[in-house]
């Protein structure tokens, strides 16, 4: 099969770290290792110019407000119909956007158009919008899923949302989890991992990968490391990542008095990702309630690393996460349940130990890439000649 992908992402540092777009070049890289022929137009960021086994596009940004999102639509478009003239894709393959400009093309060259929901089209969280501009974003959200050939979602709750919030018929939609590469994200020695990235071989590290945005429930995972080091108090908290809640979080363990056991590693290339949580004692995935549905992607590298995991019980980890997968599930929100969970895997090394081997064994067999993929390339597959017979949609 032949496929074209598209894919926006912003961040405001993300010309030069676009964290967003880790699934989509996986999945890329999956196709094409199973033998497709792939296509991508990413926004023209760093990791868009890497040397690739896909074939890559790199879109050009105007980096102004509302102007940004608009100028990948449009030249995106332009690329992708220049580049069917050479190359007509089997299929139209594009992560959630404002933009319906994938599902056009898509039909003005009569191929299928599968988009990939990875979280609510419309975020619910308060206050960040006006009511008339939440009620367009809806309209076109239901507009456009309703006229995708197929959806692929990243978990259960995700699908009944469309269904229910968008009219999404059901059988148009399919679940397909985030994974890892099981490859790259392996078991590594922890001293010999914290040699290499200069921290302490004996100390306990308590660690988290990801954005710093407010609902990944960091200032409750300060909270609770004020707990741990109340009976640890060597243990220390490596946060890898960036965002736009980390002075707020640098304020906060200051005022703690415990901003010198943080260890604010910032951004750092995806290769080198499994050496920091190789450096971990325990991953955490602190979530706030309110995240709303999400598939939790370092959740699925932290395990395929061996590493033991405690996460918010929220539903989309609920529903992924079985008692045998390596996930100690706590209460969002609630530092002394966090702290209590972390604290009962520092004190027993051997807990941690088979955790980890559950985690890696589970991520093994359901969620590496290659697993996934190739459910999404029978998925598709299955139904492509069905779907090119079938009565266009109007736009």
């Amino acid at each position: 099969m032949t496929w074209f992908l598209f894919c926006y992402w912003y961040e405001r540092d993300a010309p030069h770290d676009p964290v967003g777009l880790v699934r989509i070049w996986a999945l890329a890289d999956a196709l094409t290792d199973a033998g497709d022929r792939v296509t991508l137009f990413p926004p023209r960021y760093r990791s868009a110019l890497a040397q690739r086994v896909c074939t890559v596009i790199p879109i050009p940004l105007i980096h102004l407000p509302l102007i940004r999102p608009l100028s990948y639509a449009l030249l995106s478009f332009a690329r992708g119909l220049m580049q069917s003239l050479t190359i007509k894709p089997d299929i139209v393959y594009y992560r959630w956007m404002d933009s319906p400009h994938a599902l056009i093309l898509a039909k003005l060259l009569c191929v299928p158009c599968v988009c990939e929901v990875n979280g609510e089209p419309v975020p619910q969280w308060p206050g960040n919008q006006r009511k008339y501009v939440r009620a367009f974003r809806h309209l076109l959200t239901r507009l456009t899923l309703k006229r995708c050939d197929r959806i692929v979602v990243l978990t259960e709750g995700l699908r009944t949302l469309l269904q229910e919030r968008y009219g999404v018929p059901l059988e148009r939609i399919a679940v397909l989890p985030s994974g890892t590469d099981v490859r790259r994200f392996a078991v590594r020695d922890a001293v010999g991992s914290r040699l290499e990235l200069g921290l302490l071989p004996n100390r306990l590290y308590v660690g988290f990968v990801g954005s710093f945005y407010r609902y990944q429930g960091l200032a409750c995972l300060l909270d609770a490391m004020q707990l741990v080091k109340r009976v640890h108090p060597s243990a220390e908290l490596l946060l890898v990542g960036d965002g736009e809640a980390i002075e707020d979080l640098k304020q906060q363990a200051k005022g703690m008095g415990f901003d010198r056991s943080v260890t604010w590693v910032g951004r750092v290339p995806y290769w080198e990702v499994p050496t920091w949580i190789g450096a971990m004692n325990v991953c955490v995935a602190p979530f706030s309630g309110d995240r709303g549905e999400t598939s939790p992607v370092k959740l699925f590298d932290y395990l395929a690393c061996h590493r033991p995991v405690v996460a918010s019980a929220i539903p989309s980890v609920v529903s992924t996460f079985t008692p045998d997968s390596g996930v100690q599930l706590v209460r969002p929100d609630d530092p002394h349940q966090l702290a209590d969970a972390i604290l009962a895997l520092l004190n027993d090394p051997g807990r941690c130990k088979r955790l980890g081997r559950q985690g890696r064994e589970f991520v093994e067999e359901r969620f590496s890439w290659t697993a996934i993929v190739e459910q999404l390339r029978q998925w598709v597959g299955k139904d492509l000649r069905v779907i090119r017979h079938a009565h266009p949609h109007v736009l």
